[in-house]
Formats: C-alpha cells, structure tokens, sequence
C-alpha cells in the first residue's frame, strides 16, 4: 500500500518536470486513437461561468501568446483552432525564444487588419476558453491557424476535430504544418534536433 501511494506521489511530482522538458516541441506521432478515445473532455460549467456558446465573435484582438487571443468584448479568452504553440514561459516562469517568437508572428498578422478579425466558435476548451477558427477581417481574409502554421512556429492540434462549416480545415493545416516542417520554417530545426 505504502509502495503503491509513493509510485503514485512520484508521478505526480514528476509531471511538471517532464512538461518542462517538452514544452515548446511538438509531441512524437502517435499512433491514430479512435475517434471516441481522442475527443477532448467536455469543460464542466464552463457554460455555467461564461454563459451560452456563442456561434461567432468579431472585432479587436490581441496576441496573450502565440495559440490564444484577447479582444474587446470577450469575456474569456479565445484559442485558435486546430494550433499548438510553443510554452510562452517555461517551469520557472522565464519567457522563452519559441513562444515569444509564436506571439510575435501572431501580433504581426493581427497587425496586418489592424487587429480585426472574425471567427467561427466551435466548443469551449478545458480551460474554458472559446476555441474558434479565426481570420483577418479584410477583403482578403487570411485564416490565423493555417498562416501560423505554414510559418512554421506553431504545429498542429486536434486535427481529428472535424469543423462543421469546413470539413476539409484539418487536412489543409496538416499541409501547411507539411510544408513548414519539410523546408525547416520557423521552429522546426529546433524541434527536429537540428543545430
């Protein structure tokens, strides 16, 4: 019993330490789940404390990193779909060069439209942000998620959620990440283990 509490209270101690060490690298392929394994835990009360789904939010946003976005009008933040970035601080709460390069290209986009965007909800996280595809409000609309892919500091992120209203989003962020990481754009000699 004794031995099973101290297996146990390693594992948790270790957790944060093997976070750490990965943040800001993409994760290994693994193996395709199933799709009821892989579908991300529904957010308890997130409904509760942040009110209904909404289906769309536009307006003025800014860059909290390079995966999430703030704005006027939004009570809680809003994470762009189907991206990871890179840790914006690391275990000791020191910023670091891969996150800061992902908000920096995120701000530079937003930048781009003067901050405006537009984006379609698709759930609330575990977090309980919004997680939402979102595009530069401008006649030309550039989609934030495939851009910050095809630049190469972000990799892609439950791409096995499929969105309503674009059914084929996964399969062209999983060309633009292609893309980035076979010509070595942006992180991706970092998380290659290339010098």
């Amino acid at each position: 019993m004794k031995r099973a509490a101290l297996v146990a209270l390693s594992a948790a101690l270790l957790a944060p330490a093997a976070q750490a060490q990965t943040a800001g690298k993409p994760p290994a392929a693994a193996p395709a789940a199933s799709a009821a394994a892989s579908a991300p835990a529904k957010p308890q009360g997130c409904t509760a404390t942040h009110g209904a789904l909404p289906q769309n939010w536009s307006g003025q946003a800014f860059a909290l990193d390079g995966e999430t976005l703030g704005g006027s009008g939004l009570k809680t933040p809003l994470r762009i779909w189907g991206v990871q970035a890179p840790a914006l601080r690391d275990a000791q709460r020191t910023e670091t060069v891969p996150g800061m390069r992902a908000r920096a290209t995120l701000e530079d986009l937003l930048a781009r439209a003067d901050h405006k965007v537009k984006c379609r909800i698709a759930r609330y996280d575990s977090e309980c942000r919004l997680v939402a595809q979102c595009a530069l409000d401008e006649a030309q609309p550039i989609d934030l998620g495939g851009a910050m892919l095809a630049s190469g500091v972000v990799y892609g992120h439950e791409l096995d959620e499929p969105l309503s209203w674009e059914p084929r989003a996964a399969q062209r962020y999983a060309d633009a990440e292609y893309e980035a990481r076979k010509a070595r754009k942006g992180s991706w000699p970092h998380w290659l283990g290339e010098k």
